[in-house]
């Protein structure tokens, strides 16, 4: 098993480097720091939820509230238990010859970013399917935007995909409960 997670964690930084050195140039040095500042992502996305919270229609404003839910609890338990618990310092801090594009913080598994984003893509998926592939394609660029410049390894981007799904099916699971319950009340009345 031990040798299993030593080949695993040389094909970590190998992929990497790949994405990180091999693939660097100056228009993804421009575009990808954008991409991965918070800020990018965060006013849109608030400016969004606060008009479909007023605009919305009861199930937009129903997903909305599940969204919130999935990217909070993703979040915090990624960056509050996860990471101090597995204590995997980031790429940049510890290997040589790193392009770096941005800062971040001590920690680096599991991607944070890619939590959140993969639990915004989940529950989109679950209320738009639509729309679905949007977010999707919107957390993938999100999670190499990651490892591009310098801050997460791609096990760190996948097990935060990973993470945030798990918290979205659990929000989906707690929704669906409700909806039962109302369901089972109403038909008794």
């Amino acid at each position: 098993m031990q040798e299993f997670i030593k080949w695993l964690l040389d094909l970590d930084v190998r992929v990497f480097y790949f994405l990180n050195r091999d693939l660097a140039n100056p228009v993804l040095d421009f575009v990808m720091p954008i991409i991965t500042d918070e800020k990018f992502i965060l006013i849109p996305v608030i400016a969004a939820a606060i008009y479909f919270m007023i605009k919305g229609s009861r199930k937009t404003r129903i997903s909305l509230l599940c969204m919130i839910i999935a990217v909070l609890l993703a979040d915090a338990v990624a960056y509050r238990i996860i990471k101090p618990f597995f204590g995997r310092l980031r790429p940049c801090d510890v290997l040589p010859n790193v392009h770096i594009l941005s800062g971040a913080g001590r920690f680096s598994f599991p991607s944070n970013h890619a939590a959140n984003m993969m639990a915004l893509a989940v529950i989109t998926a679950f209320f738009y399917k639509k729309y679905a592939w949007i977010i999707f394609v919107i957390a993938l660029i999100e999670g190499f935007s990651r490892v591009y410049v310098g801050v997460h390894y791609p096990l760190d981007v996948l097990n935060g995909y990973i993470f945030g799904a798990l918290c979205a099916f659990l929000v989906i699971a707690v929704y669906r409960g409700i909806e039962f319950e109302k369901k089972k009340k109403g038909a008794k009345k």
